[in-house]
């Protein structure tokens, strides 16, 4: 059983127009956004399921087996759909994706790191990195433009939480969040 808190203002179904999902090595969060505001309003949702968790699951061979990415991709997008249920969010109009390995799926789809603070990803982009950087031994993986060599070993993780998300949240494209707000221990800098 993973520990989750959950702040949240009413039971109402929110219609949110943005959701911030934070990746982060141990956990992910899940936020509404309120745009009229400017910022967040304190309804949030945080899980302990994160890089670290979802590199246990795929780093037990190299490459990674598909049923092992299968089932972090599943385990990412059960405690994704509890976080949607518990904030009673129907269908968000625009997601966010911040943390150290969304941004470095994106520096991959773009082949260098991102310049910008923020990089529009494309679900179908966002797979096929998936699928390259997941499916890749170690050796081949560290050759992608973009990929910096200290995160080759745990990309995989980082790829199945994005595209879990992607999916759980059924958005054709997100907004990712340039840098990260932790550093990820799971294979990736100290």
């Amino acid at each position: 059983m993973t520990h989750s808190s959950v702040t949240t203002a009413s039971v109402t179904t929110v219609l949110a127009t943005t959701v911030l999902v934070t990746i982060a090595d141990e956990t992910t969060t899940v936020e509404i956004i309120d745009d009229e505001l400017g910022g967040k309003n304190g309804i949030g949702y945080e899980f302990r399921c994160g890089v670290s968790t979802l590199h246990s699951l795929v780093a037990t061979v190299d490459p990674p087996r598909p049923e092992d990415l299968t089932n972090a991709i599943g385990l990412m997008m059960d405690h994704l759909d509890d976080a949607m249920r518990e904030l009673a969010i129907a269908t968000p109009i625009r997601v966010v994706i911040a943390g150290l390995m969304a941004s470095t799926v994106a520096a991959v789809e773009l082949g260098s790191p991102l310049i910008a603070d923020t990089f529009e990803l494309d679900r179908d982009a966002a797979e096929d990195v998936f699928r390259t950087l997941a499916t890749e031994p170690a050796d081949s993986r560290r050759h992608n433009p973009g990929l910096p060599p200290e995160l080759v070993d745990c990309i995989p993780a980082g790829c199945c939480a994005l595209v879990a998300i992607l999916r759980g949240l059924k958005v054709e494209t997100a907004t990712v969040r340039a840098g990260h707000t932790e550093p990820e221990s799971a294979g990736g800098p100290p």
